[in-house]
């Protein structure tokens, strides 16, 4: 796995070679990951494009139920989070 500051990303050839190599590039600020870049195949943009989301979401889902392992709600506490976000939605 290749790192690269985002300053770099203007040297579109070497981002290129790099991606081509490694197929994945972890774009970096200040030193501190903040953004991953896979090499797609034009013929397949969406199908990448949903496994990406597939993967977040899956990630998503996981720290979500570690933060639940680790920090338990009562009923009455969840019945508030869900009334409370309703109301910020407006519904």
């Amino acid at each position: 796995m290749s790192y690269m500051a985002v300053k770099d990303l203007k040297k579109t050839r070497e981002l290129r070679e790099v991606l081509s190599r490694d197929r994945e590039v972890i774009v970096t600020k200040d030193g501190k990951p903040f953004a991953l870049m896979v090499e797609i195949s034009p013929d397949a943009v969406e199908d990448s494009l949903d496994e990406v989301r597939r993967a977040l979401f899956s990630a998503a889902v996981k720290q979500a139920r570690k933060k639940a392992v680790e920090l338990p709600m009562d009923d009455e506490s969840i019945a508030a989070e869900i009334l409370a976000s309703r109301e910020s939605r407006g519904l």
